[in-house]
């Protein structure tokens, strides 16, 4: 019988001690790398903690699934967006390899469902990672472009009622290697920008003359980005939010730089890239944002913004060995200047919905 137990959030975390919240963590990202063979995905205790314990624009939910000898076997995040009018929850689920039954998976949408009715939402979204496998049968997406492996991940969500609602591309892009395409697309680009843009790049605390414009332009994420068939709510950004989120990084320990283009005549933040990487500074880079807003599109703005930060995170960050990025794969023009860049298929990304009555 499996037992669903939620998880409580500590006040920090020391030592090497587990915790529940600790095990939830590591068996979400252990389960993953079992997945697709790869690490660079995944997720480390302290580094997440400071996104749970303030929940101001994110409410947060942890489970564990503990077999009959009180294993942890299974466990569950959901993930809710605070805006009034959200409908939908986003969730990690992840199974130990050794113990995909089908009995834990069930138990944990069970739970999944309750907790999402309870709080008044009616769209179940999650990602999930795949190996590139081309002797699998595929999935298309809706879209009609990309599709997933039909490998035991996606059969299980398709068992539980879920649809592919959109399909994103994983790509690696080279650190070690010479960066001199790079130099030259951005020379291009700022050469087709022209001055009515200018670039600007910091790293977090977000200046303050900045705060308003950068939150205008990160709530823009969640409008002007291909998102296949998935339910989205606009976010609601402000120059608070953006503080908080500065806070939480800091706490983490995440090193953020960010590479952002103003409209000179407005002043107005309108393109951006972020880079990350957290405590271990040899780990894998993940790019986080990469947007234009979509009346100043035509302009390669996505080039210099994704350009000019590459330059100046080898400067923060030489230990670094990759950037990790997802895409949709609809989104031509940003995998065309990925592809120009040098950027690698890794994995495929399936994101899945299922809608409740």
């Amino acid at each position: 019988m499996t037992t669903i137990v939620p998880v409580p959030v500590p006040d920090r975390l020391d030592g090497d001690e587990p915790t529940p919240f600790s095990v939830m963590i590591t068996l979400l990202g252990d389960a993953l790398e079992h997945d697709i063979g790869l690490d660079h995905l995944r997720s480390y205790p302290r580094e997440a903690l400071p996104g749970w314990k303030d929940q101001s624009d994110r409410r947060r939910l942890g489970f564990l699934a503990h077999d009959d000898t009180g294993r942890a076997v299974g466990a569950l995040i959901i993930e809710a967006p605070c805006e009034e009018d959200a409908r939908e929850v986003e969730f990690e689920l992840g199974v130990a390899a050794d113990a995909r039954d089908g009995s834990v998976e069930m138990a944990l949408f069970a739970r999944l469902e309750s907790e999402a009715r309870a709080m008044g939402r009616t769209a179940l979204q999650t990602y999930t990672i795949h190996r590139i496998d081309d002797r699998a049968g595929r999935l298309d997406a809706p879209s009609g472009v990309g599709s997933v492996p039909l490998d035991e991940t996606a059969r299980t969500y398709l068992d539980h009622g879920f649809s592919l609602a959109q399909v994103d591309r994983n790509s690696l892009f080279d650190l070690t290697g010479p960066l001199d395409r790079v130099r030259e697309m951005l020379a291009e680009a700022l050469t087709v920008a022209g001055p009515e843009y200018r670039l600007v790049t910091f790293t977090p605390p977000t200046p303050a003359e900045l705060r308003e414009s950068f939150a205008f332009v990160l709530s823009r994420m969640s409008t002007d980005v291909p998102k296949g068939e998935l339910t989205v709510t606009e976010e609601v950004w402000d120059a608070a939010r953006v503080e908080r989120r500065d806070e939480r990084l800091a706490q983490a320990g995440t090193l953020l730089s960010v590479a952002a283009v103003q409209h000179a005549p407005t002043g107005r933040i309108v393109a951006y890239n972020e880079l990350s990487i957290g405590r271990d500074r040899a780990r894998t880079t993940h790019q986080w944002g990469t947007l234009v807003a979509r009346e100043h599109r035509g302009h390669r703005l996505g080039t210099v913004v994704k350009c000019a930060n590459i330059l100046r995170w080898r400067d923060l960050v030489p230990e670094s060995p990759c950037i990790s990025t997802f895409n949709a794969e609809e989104n031509r023009p940003m995998l065309d200047v990925n592809e120009a860049l040098g950027f690698t298929p890794s994995t495929v990304c399936g994101a899945w919905e299922k809608r409740l009555d």
